[in-house]
């Protein structure tokens, strides 16, 4: 006798597979809302903490990782006041960022300058500021980079002009 769609869903395996479904579905929005949640990771050749005052320096060959995202500088100044990040300030001849999308594309960016702004989850790029997503590329003088929407603002400052690049893609 034919099986009906009823009698499949009172198979034994029905409520095991739902609720591995459910427990997938919920490790993946996890998984993806706690980048935030998880801890910085600081590399360099030297560094300096003043815990009375929140801050602390780090010179020489500066790598930042935060789950995906991954910085690197000459000079690194961290801003923790009550031990609560709020605020990294990152220098050099060239500064650069690179992050994934939340659907797994990478984002590079540099500058001679940037603010890593913990709370809002932004980036702010200073002097010769350069943000990329495979050939589509956004340059100005300054551009402010929110990570978890994924939506940018550039401004050209006093010398020139914001350029963008977008490279049409392939038909499907």
């Amino acid at each position: 006798m034919a099986r009906t769609s009823l009698d499949r869903l009172r198979s034994p395996r029905w409520p095991v597979l739902c609720l591995a479904v459910i427990l997938a579905a919920t490790f993946i929005q996890a998984a993806a809302g706690s980048e935030r949640d998880l801890p910085v990771r600081i590399q360099s050749d030297t560094a300096r903490l003043d815990d009375q005052r929140g801050v602390s320096v780090y010179r020489g060959n500066v790598v930042v990782t935060q789950g995906e995202l991954v910085i690197r500088s000459d000079v690194l100044t961290v801003y923790t006041p009550g031990r609560a990040l709020t605020r990294m300030e990152a220098e050099g001849d060239l500064v650069t960022l690179r992050t994934l999308t939340e659907d797994g594309r990478e984002v590079h960016a540099e500058s001679r300058h940037m603010d890593y702004l913990a709370e809002d989850r932004q980036v702010v790029l200073t002097g010769q500021a350069r943000i990329w997503q495979a050939e589509d590329e956004f340059r100005g003088d300054r551009i402010v980079y929110d990570l978890d929407r994924e939506t940018l603002d550039a401004a050209a400052g006093d010398a020139g002009r914001v350029e963008v690049i977008i490279t049409p893609r392939e038909a499907q």
